[in-house]
């Protein structure tokens, strides 16, 4: 039987980048019988596929036939779910962004008491640096994106901003506010703080991506911990940091 004709049309011309962060899409079909989460299984693969082509060839580089074909579906597949590639990035940066924040959140929770400053810090400071290998991924898709900031509009920008780093960073001011309200620290400007605490940490490692391998799990704790009693040195309180 010959294929439909309108299966052969050209590819639909991208649209716009949608300047508000995407909300999680429905599906615009129930998943046919014996198929359960059919639809939402190939978005995955999609999302999946392109942050790996992203982070590896950039935004300027990467077809939607690049994507298509790490994702394992056709380049129809793609543009059933996304309106073009610009579409397509700003979906994979927004929720890649808030899976690595969420992930973040969470293990600050898990891991820190409140009770004992340079314990906190330094699991804290492990949280911020460990991002980086637990998604790398997400991250070499970041370094692209600073790469080519100047062909992205400010909206993409803010997208990533408010669905990670801010977060992160929020989440950061919280957690310092906390032991300076429990008399543990001594900071008057939390955000500022932030800044100084978050560079301190990041200011020893580095993540060459032409390295042989990233530092080892000891180095990023004693390169953490020396940051941390950096921090101390000027936030502590004397009594109450062990």
């Amino acid at each position: 039987m010959h294929g439909n004709p309108a299966d052969r049309s050209p590819d639909p011309p991208e649209a716009p980048l949608n300047t508000t962060p995407p909300a999680p899409a429905a599906p615009d079909a129930p998943p046919r019988p014996g198929r359960p989460g059919g639809r939402a299984a190939k978005r995955r693969a999609i999302t999946r596929g392109a942050r790996t082509v992203f982070g590896r060839e950039g935004y300027s580089r990467t077809s939607i036939e690049a994507i298509a074909a790490e994702a394992g579906v056709s380049t129809r597949t793609i543009y059933n779910h996304f309106q073009g590639k610009e579409h397509l990035f700003s979906e994979v940066v927004h929720d890649s962004a808030g899976q690595v924040a969420d992930a973040f959140v969470e293990t600050v929770a898990e891991q820190l008491s409140g009770t004992d400053a340079r314990a906190d810090l330094i699991a804290l400071g492990r949280a911020l640096v460990g991002q980086r290998t637990r998604f790398p991924d997400h991250f070499a898709m970041i370094r692209q994106i600073k790469a080519e900031v100047q062909h992205f509009s400010p909206a993409l920008i803010d997208i990533w901003q408010q669905a990670g780093p801010l977060r992160v960073q929020h989440e950061v001011s919280r957690r310092l506010s906390r032991l300076t309200d429990a008399g543990l620290l001594r900071i008057s400007d939390p955000a500022r703080a932030t800044l100084h605490f978050v560079a301190l940490v990041n200011s020893e490692i580095t993540i060459d991506p032409y390295a042989d391998r990233a530092p080892s799990p000891a180095q990023v704790r004693a390169c953490v911990t020396r940051a941390v009693d950096a921090f101390l040195h000027g936030y502590g309180d004397t009594a109450g940091t062990g």
